[in-house]
């Protein structure tokens, strides 16, 4: 049996967005750094999987094809853009001791 990989993108992509409202609406806060730690770990996690995740997306794709040439080169871009977003998240996870 395969899994669908989109159900596992729509899951994280939800709890993000509840992430994000939450502190929006005041019922979650950034209090401590401790949580700013954690939370960056577990997005730097994120970054790496999504990264890995785009680059899948874009090799699946043919770019020979016209019909798809400019989706697989904006997923291989995206998933770049994650790499360095990763790297900016190990880097502000070293600063946070």
């Amino acid at each position: 049996m395969t899994h669908n990989p989109a159900q596992y993108a729509r899951v994280a992509a939800d709890s993000l967005d509840r992430l994000v409202q939450d502190v929006r609406a005041g019922r979650a806060e950034w209090g401590h750094p401790n949580a700013v730690h954690q939370a960056a770990a577990d997005l730097l996690r994120l970054s790496d999987a999504m990264a890995v995740s785009l680059q899948q997306m874009a090799a699946a794709l043919d770019p020979r094809d016209p019909s798809t040439r400019q989706s697989a080169a904006a997923l291989h871009l995206a998933g770049q853009a994650a790499t360095t977003a990763a790297t900016n998240l190990r880097n502000a996870r070293r600063s946070l001791h």
